[in-house]
């Protein structure tokens, strides 16, 4: 059953896209609209416009653009009609979601298979073959409370129970492979389970749907303790976090996220009350997962073990979270501990602490330069020093810059001067390249007129009624597909807007982005109809010039006489028609 698009449109203007925004990121008003930090790229300074008026948002440096549901679906990775119920529930609207979901997810399969395996692993947990992995998690000091919670399961040791299940599920092999959780020998003879004899950790993606396991050794095997599924189509390890599901809402009303390596960090820390916290699964901390991070907070909380793998981890995720403008703050464990062992050594009250004394990167990256050091060796402060300059030039916070100058001064003993001019100097030479590789595309009259024709047509009926009337057609590929569509939705629907519009459109992504680069203009809001009759003009008369080159091509080409006198006759024509439709106008 389908959602009418009356309703959907009712939902849209049930909620204000200003308000709905600003509960996931923080927005300034600036005259009419407002501005934030645009969570589609990596943005250091608000990008983001958001006009409450026309109830859209577009961002003038990637072009990201859309209405409050297309906002929703890109930030939480959630589908149309899932943004659809949460603007719902926002306005108070009642609806089903189950009701009018899409069922043919091309994927659907995959998601079924885990929400079957899931169900498989945590019946084993309450088997009576479970004794030993249950004795090894209480032994970590997790409860039954907590293995249910956290969706705790096992896999046995037989080697197929999982894949006859599944067999007879009526599942194919094609898919049974693609899932990540079945293996094959002699060409799909024998399918066999990946998985077997671990303790296993579901992972959510951001919208809380299972897509794969962190499966734990509990025998003591040194090697492969932790093993993550392989990826699918529908699990990409560079855009997982574990716990980020449950995690999403608390980081963003306590506006803090702490970041830990493994599932059984994220429990631990969940017994003592700390519940904004995910993990990254060992795994190289990418681009991908600070994107995730940032939707939730800024203010970002590393915590990884303390050996020197977690200090590796550690520099490596404050490296991506530069790039995206976050300073992340650091903490530090002692003994080579990681958070599990800490917090069940020294508790709450300690680990809180930590929290509440976190290091700022530099302090951090001045701990990691000075730990193989001998500070009173010249040279070894000499490369300590051009360390520290190098780290320093790349802040954008010119108090925190100050601060880290005059800490550096008096660690080395160079002077402030020195020290601000060769900081200075590094500087100019980055802003003078990122100067001359600047390049504008200029545009031609015609493409001009299209573009200011079209922001006037999302705006005024009257202009779309203009453009139909009088040429019906754009030269530019994009402007003329998106005129179509402008064009179509008001015989439709009787009225323009660009909100409603945008829904109609939630497929077509090139529009979309059109609309995008059409919304960052600044033109003039009223309609001036001599304005939109010159845009007019422009375009015909480059449509004319056109077709009279195509003519012209042709005749000179043709060797047919019949066709060349033909041809003639049609310029002739087409020019006598152009002139009087002109004098009409």
């Amino acid at each position: 059953m389908k959602l009418e698009n009356s309703t959907i449109n009712d939902i849209r203007n049930g909620v204000d896209i200003v308000d709905v925004i600003s509960s996931y990121l923080p927005l300034t008003a600036k005259g009419k609209n407002y501005f934030g930090v645009c969570p589609f790229h990596d943005d250091h300074s608000p990008s983001m416009s958001v006009s409450k008026e026309k109830q859209i948002y577009t961002c003038f440096s990637c072009g990201a653009t859309g209405n409050v549901f297309k906002f929703l679906q890109d930030y939480e990775n959630i589908s149309f009609m899932e943004a659809v119920a949460k603007c719902a529930d926002i306005a108070g609207i009642p609806i089903s979601l189950g009701q009018y979901e899409k069922k043919d997810n091309k994927y659907q399969e995959l998601y079924d298979i885990y929400e079957v395996s899931q169900k498989f692993y945590q019946n084993n947990m309450n088997s009576s073959q479970a004794k030993e992995a249950k004795e090894y998690l209480y032994q970590r000091q997790l409860d039954d409370t907590l293995i249910k919670e956290f969706g705790i399961g096992l896999s046995l040791n037989e080697s197929n129970m999982l894949t006859k299940l599944l067999k007879k599920k009526n599942y194919s092999d094609k898919v049974l492979l693609a899932s990540g959780l079945v293996g094959e020998e002699n060409n799909r003879v024998d399918l066999y389970d990946l998985y077997r004899n671990r303790i296993m950790f579901p992972l959510h993606d951001s919208s809380g749907k299972l897509v794969a396991y962190n499966g734990r050794a509990y025998h003591g095997e040194a090697t492969n303790k932790y093993v993550n599924t392989k990826e699918t189509p529908i699990f990409k390890k560079r855009e997982i976090l574990y716990n980020y599901h449950r995690a999403k809402e608390v980081a963003r009303i306590k506006k803090q996220i702490i970041i830990m390596e493994g599932p059984m960090d994220v429990i631990r820390a969940y017994t003592i009350g700390v519940t904004n916290v995910v993990a990254s699964l060992g795994t190289a901390f990418g681009s991908e997962q600070a994107m995730l991070v940032r939707k939730l907070s800024s203010n970002v909380v590393l915590c990884f073990d303390g050996d020197a793998a977690g200090l590796k981890a550690t520099k490596s995720a404050i490296e991506e979270f530069a790039k995206i403008g976050i300073q992340p703050s650091v903490i530090r464990l002692e003994d080579d501990s990681d958070p599990d062992e800490y917090i069940k050594k020294y508790g709450k009250d300690s680990f809180l602490e930590k929290v509440k004394n976190a290091m700022n990167p530099i302090e951090f990256k001045e701990f990691l330069l000075k730990d193989n050091l001998d500070m009173n060796n010249s040279i070894d402060m000499a490369n300590y020093a051009n360390a520290m300059i190098e780290e320093i030039k790349k802040m954008d916070d010119e108090v925190l810059q100050e601060v880290s100058i005059t800490k550096l001064s008096e660690e080395t003993h160079l002077s402030l001067d020195f020290l601000r001019s060769k900081i200075a100097k590094e500087q100019q030479k980055v802003v003078a390249q990122e100067i001359s590789s600047e390049k504008k595309k200029k545009l031609t009259k015609c493409e001009r007129s299209e573009r200011n024709l079209l922001y006037y047509m999302l705006r005024f009926p009257n202009a779309i009624k203009m453009y139909d009337k009088k040429i019906t057609h754009m030269p530019t590929d994009r402007y003329r597909h998106l005129a179509f569509q402008v064009s179509t939705f008001l015989k439709q629907y009787g009225y323009i807007d660009i909100a409603d519009l945008l829904t109609e459109l939630r497929e077509d992504e090139e529009a979309i982005e059109t609309i995008g680069e059409l919304s960052s203009l600044t033109l003039p809001e009223e309609m001036k109809v001599e304005e939109v009759d010159d845009y007019l003009k422009n375009i015909k008369e480059y449509n004319e010039k056109l077709q009279l080159d195509k003519y012209r091509k042709e005749l000179f080409n043709s060797n047919n006489y019949d066709r060349k006198l033909e041809l003639a006759q049609k310029l002739v024509d087409y020019k006598m028609r152009s002139e009087e439709e002109n004098a009409r106008d």
